[in-house]
């Protein structure tokens, strides 16, 4: 269990919280989606970690990212009018261009060039990789090195990504996509039909192996099968919030990439990526969505209502009563811990070291940024984040999962 010092430190992102602090400084935030950006389109609004702020797609293509009150008066820079590279306010016609420069304020009488040069517009580095607009938060005026991972580069043939807003805390995500232990029981009915590695009451408790990483960490989950093999499912865990998945075909290059990103202290984006590293990707039935915002489906129902869990599929043998997609069971039981997870009365056990080790990555890091440091596991120069995909097996002997690690 934790303290709740410390879980205020790992949990609280916003009104200039440490861990918030850390992340917006030494790491690029995945802000949206870049389909949902039209050029001269509607500006969207974007909330991280307890501000707001309005992304554009301006005339040229370029995407503008700024703070989202006008710096005149404050009203919202999503009523803006998108037009000749820049948006303009609809309150007063300030017009600012798609670079963060104030180019009109036709409400000053005099001198209005001059004036433009005074107006402290708020904007932030932003850059486009693999469907996604990402954005700088931090202060100063050099970002950092934009992390090699591994959909960077990738045709968009090669991957899909979507994500979905959940009223939970962000550590509640990232420690649900690293906690493997949880696979064989929440998900076992969505996991039917894959032979060997099907997940049975023999093997829903893995042996942990963990190797520690400059970007975090890799992990082994060993599961002994019914012969004298073992399936071996490792993950990477890459700071701050990238978990790294193996897919269960051996054959295939690639992986899901999972990443909970703040919206405040109570909500998220809970984001998912699969891809193919040197193929097209072939969608599977998770990928058949129709809005990439909203994806997996959320639980249908209030919390009153057990979050609309069926019984009625319960008894009729689906395990956890959430039938829309396997996503969903994840959000079902995140939720139900309450918008921050009091991590203070937990009782852990050996299936929970992937978790442990989340933590301590986490909080090594921040103690080394609150002491003024760039944290380990962000000097993005020194690591090789190709080295990240990890993969999955089934084995014959220990000294071929050690590879892996």
């Amino acid at each position: 269990m934790l303290s709740k010092e410390d879980n205020d430190l790992l949990t609280r992102v916003s009104h200039g919280a440490p861990m918030g602090r850390m992340m917006k400084q030494h790491w690029w935030i995945p802000a949206a989606l870049s389909d949902k950006l039209e050029a001269d389109g509607k500006p969207l609004r974007v909330r991280l970690f307890g501000e707001n702020y309005v992304a554009f797609r301006a005339t040229g293509g370029k995407v503008g990212f700024f703070d989202e009150a006008c710096p005149h008066r404050g009203a919202s820079m999503a009523l803006a009018r998108n037009e000749d590279n820049a948006l303009r306010c609809i309150y007063h016609g300030w017009k600012f261009s798609v670079e963060g420069v104030t180019v009109a304020v036709p409400t000053q009488p005099a001198n209005e060039a001059e004036y433009c040069k005074h107006v402290p517009l708020k904007h932030y580095p932003v850059r486009e990789e693999a469907g996604i607009v990402w954005v700088w938060l931090g202060e100063g005026d050099t970002p950092p090195k934009f992390p090699e991972l591994p959909f960077v580069g990738l045709p968009r043939e090669n991957f899909v990504v979507f994500r979905q807003k959940v009223n939970a805390n962000w550590l509640q995500g990232v420690e649900t996509t690293m906690d493997s232990a949880h696979l064989g029981v929440l998900h076992q009915s969505w996991l039917k039909g894959f032979g060997d590695i099907e997940f049975s009451s023999a093997n829903m408790a893995p042996v942990y192996h963990l190797a520690t990483k400059p970007f975090g960490f890799r992990y082994a989950a060993v599961r002994q099968l019914k012969d004298a093999r073992a399936y071996v499912r490792t993950n990477s865990f890459v700071m701050p919030w990238y978990g790294i998945v193996s897919p269960n075909d051996t054959e295939v290059k690639g992986g899901s990439i999972f990443f909970s990103v703040p919206i405040d202290d109570e909500n998220i984006w809970y984001w998912q990526m699969t891809y193919r590293s040197s193929e097209k990707l072939v969608p599977n039935k998770t990928h058949h969505f129709s809005d990439a915002d909203s994806w997996p489906p959320l639980p249908p129902g209030p919390p009153e209502d057990n979050w609309g869990q069926d019984r009625e599929a319960m008894k009729n043998g689906h395990f956890t009563g959430f039938t829309q997609m396997l996503g969903t069971e994840d959000f079902a039981v995140i939720m139900s811990m309450g918008p921050i997870s009091d991590r203070t009365k937990e009782y852990l056990g050996a299936g929970d070291g992937a978790v442990l080790a989340v933590r301590r990555c986490l909080m090594s890091a921040l103690r080394e940024f609150i002491a003024g440091q760039v944290p380990a596991l962000a000097r993005h120069e020194q690591i090789d984040y190709l080295q990240t995909p990890p993969v999955s097996r089934v084995v014959s002997s220990e000294a071929e999962w050690r590879a892996f690690l």
